[in-house]
């Protein structure tokens, strides 16, 4: 089994998504299209790992989007996202590869992370770059510079990861 681990915001919206309402849980068509797209060239499932994940509006929007997952993390409070992966991929032995899209680090350093960029959202590069890697075509994942990455890490710790 291959699964995509996927945070929502800053992956399938992002801050040129159009929000009227000021909704809290919107999905971007496109973005959500090019998931899509992810998911048919690799046979992969999606497990979310988004802080949606444990609010049932969260859940909710997140089917009523389409979102197409079939499981969610584990909520280990006080833990990094990294270690509630880790916990979920323990209890699923029948995966043999996958990537984790997230736009925030979390700790994420050791996973197989593609970042993309929460002022875009899921670009077809890194959607193509996940295919790619889940595929077994490469076994590069795709971060943003390591400053960025640590001003994330700084700002997660002073304030706590937000989705």
């Amino acid at each position: 089994m291959k699964a995509i681990f996927l945070d929502i915001d800053g992956v399938l919206n992002s801050r040129r998504t159009p929000n009227p309402r000021k909704l809290p849980y919107v999905v971007q068509p496109d973005l959500l299209a090019r998931l899509r797209r992810v998911l048919e060239q690799t046979g992969a499932e999606v497990v979310l790992s988004s802080t949606w994940r444990y609010d049932p509006a969260g859940l909710f929007s997140a089917k009523r989007s389409g979102i197409p997952f079939v499981d969610v993390i584990p909520d280990l409070p006080d833990r990094p996202r990294r270690d509630e992966i880790l916990a979920w991929l323990d209890a699923h032995t029948e995966v043999d590869r996958f990537a984790v899209i997230d736009d925030e680090d979390d700790e994420l350093d050791e996973l197989p992370l593609f970042q993309p960029s929460p002022a875009t959202g899921l670009t077809d590069e890194v959607a193509d770059r996940v295919a790619a890697y889940l595929n077994g075509a490469t076994d590069t994942d795709m971060r943003r510079g390591r400053l960025e990455r640590l001003l994330q890490n700084l700002r997660a710790l002073v304030e706590g990861h937000k989705g």
